[in-house]
């Protein structure tokens, strides 16, 4: 997995792909986006104790809209290597049915011009690996409407490319 400090800006790609229900959008984002829970061995990484409420709401997101799907995946690199662990995405049970993480990313509005970026694995790394996100990030969780994913958007540009599908 790539790993950028947290907070500092999203450079992983320039554009956002984000699965809808009515189909494909692309667009170049026009707000700043910080990275969260970017993590990768040898570097070290904040722990310590999340509010009980967090790994649900994570979930929720990540069962959410689709953002920057990839055709690969990231397995954890803090997990102990076996020859499944290396082949095989982590999965995980949630009410809208079996979750794989590692291959797509979560957006959460910060505030007015600043989204907080962070990989489909931060659940992996906050359940499993003690992983304390920044306070501003978890207080976007706590607030995540999931609206901005629904257009009219001040989120998704006009110009947004779109694949609709029938």
């Amino acid at each position: 997995m790539t790993h950028f400090v947290d907070l500092s800006p999203y450079t992983y790609n320039d554009t956002d792909i984000i699965w809808t229900y009515e189909g494909w959008v692309t667009y170049r984002p026009r707000y700043e986006r910080l990275n969260v829970g970017w993590l990768d061995a040898p570097h070290d990484f904040p722990q310590g104790p999340t509010p009980p409420w967090l790994p649900d709401a994570l979930l929720d997101i990540v069962a959410g809209p689709q953002i920057n799907s990839m055709r690969g995946f990231h397995v954890c690199a803090f997990c102990p290597r076996s020859k499944a662990a290396t082949r095989s995405m982590i999965e995980v049970d949630h009410p809208s049915g079996e979750l794989s993480l590692g291959h797509t990313e979560i957006r959460i509005p910060a505030r007015a011009g600043t989204m907080f970026a962070a990989p489909s694995l931060i659940w992996h790394y906050i359940t499993a690996h003690e992983y304390r996100p920044p306070a501003d990030f978890i207080e976007a969780v706590k607030g995540y409407d999931s609206s901005w994913t629904r257009e009219p958007s001040p989120w998704i540009p006009e110009d947004a490319d779109r694949i609709l599908v029938d």
